[in-house]
């Protein structure tokens, strides 16, 4: 059964600055009284002061969405899951809020299968796969010394090419899910619409046109445009006041 959309401001370790406090939890007693906008506000003040944590991101973009503000929202949840990519939580609530999108294209459109293996890797965490690829390698060594040494002379390759699989597998799963959630730049769009044009100027032909929660990775910058690849696979030149980027 799908799991249920959980908008709960969730406990934040105490930060080091007093004002820091002070405006989180205004903003969790903003959002307990229904000032979903004030709570957001709130919110994003810690964040701007430099502050940075999966719940912290979580709670600004259950506050956002609840304020109508889809594309602020899709943004900080998609922070929240970038610094813990392992929590099925957020990928929930993220997968839910995307629904109320205009722009419905999702990679699962065109590649279920990707979709899939992509999910299956981010059940665990960089770290964790570091350290499966680690004890992999380093029982593949012993192995190997104490079967060149006649200790385990009777044992066959077998183990040898399972633990090298294993190896080659974890961090090849860790080196996605880095460059997933860490080594690409994302931008989000977060008006309700804008023009995807075929270079960084309004005098460029329109290609499409993209709405509010629509993201896509950042390949370049010129003057005030990004250039986008959208999940259609399409490129296009976007105004940076039009977006929020990850």
């Amino acid at each position: 059964m799908r799991r249920l959309l959980v908008l709960l401001l969730l406990a934040l370790p105490s930060l080091v600055y007093a004002g820091a406090n002070e405006d989180f939890q205004a903003g969790v007693r903003l959002y307990d009284q229904g000032d979903f906008a004030g709570s957001a506000d709130k919110l994003q003040s810690v964040i701007d002061q430099g502050y940075a944590s999966a719940p912290l991101y979580y709670n600004t973009a259950c506050a956002y969405y609840k304020a109508g503000h889809l594309g602020k929202a899709i943004a900080n949840f998609r922070r929240a899951e970038k610094m813990t990519p392992d929590d099925e939580d957020i990928r929930t609530n993220l997968a839910f809020v995307k629904q109320f999108c205009v722009d419905k294209v999702d990679a699962s459109q065109t590649d279920p299968f990707l979709t899939q293996v992509k999910n299956l890797l981010a059940t665990l965490h960089p770290n964790q796969y570091f350290l499966i690829s680690f004890i992999a390698c380093a029982l593949l060594f012993v192995f190997l010394a104490l079967k060149r040494t006649g200790v385990i002379a009777r044992f066959g390759n077998s183990p040898v090419f399972v633990l090298a699989a294993i190896t080659i597998i974890s961090a090849t799963a860790m080196m996605w899910v880095l460059r997933a959630n860490y080594l690409v730049d994302e931008g989000v769009i977060v008006v309700e619409q804008t023009e995807i044009l075929s270079g960084p100027g309004s005098d460029f032909e329109l290609q499409f046109e993209g709405h509010e929660g629509l993201p896509f990775e950042v390949l370049d910058q010129k003057q005030d445009y990004y250039l986008g690849l959208f999940a259609n696979k399409l490129k296009g030149w976007v105004k940076i006041s039009a977006v929020e980027k990850i």
